[in-house]
């Protein structure tokens, strides 16, 4: 997604790597934390017992003390600081990018694929026939960077505790397991407390052992879920290993944690927000707010002893010593790109041109999924709160008075395209759920056909008066975020085309943060805000997480949308182990919300990545956070 570099060109060669999201950064990880921002430290260290290393300036965080002719470090510019490093909490990309590389879960996705997977934590795994249980042998000899062993009832504890904390993410995990059978067994803040996680008691194990819940210890190193706890009820989840590579499932260490406050259910912990002391391949050196995280080679990195037949690319040791990334303003990471300070900047589109111009670098558009995976952005119709979109017509009106490409040419240089949603271009089941389908496409005539046959008064491209004896369209707000210059600049487009035809459209922006508490209100007749653009970008990489969001919610930015029949296609998408009955739920729920005109679906902003020839390693996956379009940084290295 997203250098002030500190080793010197005239020290080595230095290269770039820039990262450009079309259009403005996307940092949500859709639903946005329940607070509007992290609480950050001036400077923290990654160890609790070892004192605090305060970074006292940029340059001198990133400078490798290396004179090799090949660097040791690498340096990172990107817009936004992690909203918190706690894998519990962690909404926000930038959160999300710290804590892969610092903590690791039980699987990763395979490389490239975004559906099948790899053991990190564990090192195989089994699934019941009636897809109800996961059963996980899980690595031994696995120790966090303070030496701290991890175990079975590490991974208990680090599940159940992101379900009482129960954060803005946890529903990621709350899907399919609760801490609660409903019946005769439940886990509190104080079973976490009471336990002894590295030599536990037979009480201990008594408890973690019990087979009604939905994670039980089988052993040290094995452990089982079982689906049907949580609230989508006593059915199978096809995605349910998706969920699982996500921060919400990563080990955290029990010992650290009740050092540091403990587990407080509905509440975060303030130390681990800050803090991270984790299994993975690198450190947190310090985060200084506003300004900086340093990441350092973990020197006690469990998989530093193992062979290379053992090894795959989500677990081997690191390559590069050192990782900064700086948090900078988008004319400051360009500048740091052009001295060569830089060498993963994230720029907006309008940026693109000039990364192309730069000697050295090679700049390539990625598959459609990146772009997906980061918003896929469709304008919302709340028909509670304005009774005019209660009218088809009037929605299908809408639908054909926007030039969609004319504002993915003047807006983003042609670096985004059309879909058809609920599942965004690239991801899977998206060309069987939309075939036979185009996306909606301007047509102005159209468009004031619809918007007369509804009853308003409209006018043809020519100036021609249709129903010149219908009301008048009433005014209606159309709302976007002032913080994007790309929404900004769609939302008068789209203004000024629809009022062309015969709406009363009124651009309304807000902040970024009142925008979120709009977005994310349950609709009501009382509604300020009825019709606006928006976007949604995955919880985790899986197509479902998209079409239970756009159908589920009954959010003002969803629409409200809300069809039973619709829902009971979800539920069957979701929970099928027949990949052709998953297909046809997704078709038939796509052509529901075609036909209706819920939702109009408006643009995915391209992502673009450009790279020097000397730097090489990064592996693209759509669940990427790592710069926005790859993992981990363990890989990364120069040639």
């Amino acid at each position: 997604m997203h250098t002030d570099k500190g080793v010197s060109r005239l020290v080595f060669v230095a290269v770039a790597i820039v990262i450009i999201v079309a259009g403005t950064g996307i940092y949500f990880v859709t639903r946005p934390p329940s607070s509007p921002g992290a609480t950050s430290p001036t400077s923290q260290s990654s160890q609790p017992s070892s004192s605090q290393s305060v970074g006292t300036s940029s340059a001198s965080a990133a400078t490798s003390s290396s004179t090799s002719s090949v660097p040791n470090s690498l340096v990172v510019d990107e817009g936004q600081q992690p909203d918190s490093l706690d894998p519990a909490v962690t909404y926000e990309t930038p959160g999300w990018e710290i804590v892969d590389q610092i903590y690791q879960g039980l699987v990763a996705p395979n490389g490239e694929s975004v559906t099948s997977y790899v053991g990190v934590l564990a090192k195989n795994w089994s699934v019941s026939s009636d897809g109800m249980t996961y059963t996980f042998t899980l690595r031994q000899g696995v120790t966090f960077s303070n030496g701290d062993p991890f175990n079975a009832y590490v991974m208990w504890f680090s599940i159940y505790r992101t379900i009482l904390m129960n954060q803005a993410p946890e529903f990621i995990l709350g899907q399919n397991l609760a801490a609660t059978n409903g019946v005769n067994f439940t886990v509190t803040n104080t079973t976490l407390a009471s336990i002894n996680y590295s030599t536990p008691s037979t009480s201990n194990l008594s408890v973690m052992e019990y087979p009604a819940q939905s994670v039980q210890v089988l052993g040290e190193y094995k452990i089982a879920f079982h689906l049907g706890y949580g609230y989508n009820g006593a059915t199978p989840f096809n995605s349910f290993l998706a969920t699982l590579t996500t921060p919400m499932a990563m080990a955290v260490d029990p010992i650290v944690v009740m050092e540091h406050g403990g587990v407080a259910t509905n509440n975060t912990n303030s130390w681990m927000e800050t803090h991270a002391v984790g299994t993975s391949f690198y450190t947190l050196e310090n985060w200084i707010n506003g300004q900086s995280v340093t990441l350092v080679k973990n020197p006690n990195y469990w998989a530093n002893s193992l062979p290379a037949s053992e090894l795959n690319y989500a677990i081997q040791p690191a390559i590069i010593q050192t990782i900064t990334i700086y948090y900078k303003s988008a004319t400051a990471r360009l500048a740091d790109l052009k001295s060569g300070a830089a060498q993963i900047v994230e720029l907006p589109s309008n940026d693109y041109s000039t990364a192309k111009g730069i000697a050295g670098v090679n700049a390539s558009i990625l598959p459609v999924q990146f772009g997906s995976s980061e918003g896929a952005y469709y304008i919302f119709m709340d028909p509670q709160s304005f009774p005019a979109f209660n009218n088809t017509l009037v929605r299908e009106a809408v639908a054909y008075g926007i030039d969609y490409q004319g504002i993915i040419s003047s807006v983003f240089q042609n670096l985004a395209v059309t879909w058809v949603g609920p599942i965004p271009p690239g991801f899977p089941y998206y060309n069987q759920s939309t075939a036979g389908l185009s996306p909606y496409s301007y047509n102005p005539v159209r468009a004031a056909q619809l918007l007369a046959q509804a009853g308003y008064r409209a006018t043809y491209p020519n100036g021609t008066v249709l129903n010149p004896g219908g009301q008048k369209f009433p005014s209606v707000s159309f709302l976007y975020t002032t913080d994007s210059s790309t929404e900004t600049e769609v939302a008068q487009d789209v203004a000024t085309e629809l009022n062309q035809i015969g709406f009363n459209v009124v651009p309304s922006g807000l902040t970024v943060q009142q925008y979120d508490y709009i977005i994310y209100s349950s609709v009501s007749p009382n509604d300020t805000y009825s019709f606006g653009l928006t976007y949604y970008s995955e919880d985790y990489t899986a197509s479902i997480d998209y079409v239970t969001a756009l159908t589920e919610n009954g959010y003002i930015g969803f629409s409200g949308y809300y069809n039973s029949t619709v829902i009971n296609w979800t539920v069957l998408a979701g929970s099928s182990l027949d990949n052709a009955t998953v297909a046809s739920a997704f078709a038939n729920i796509t052509r529901a919300m075609y036909y209706s005109y819920t939702d109009i679906w408006a643009y995915v902003p391209l992502f673009i990545s450009a790279h020097d020839s000397d730097v090489t390693g990064m592996i693209p996956n759509a669940a990427g956070s790592g710069a926005g379009y790859f993992l981990f940084y363990n890989t990364v290295h120069y040639t």
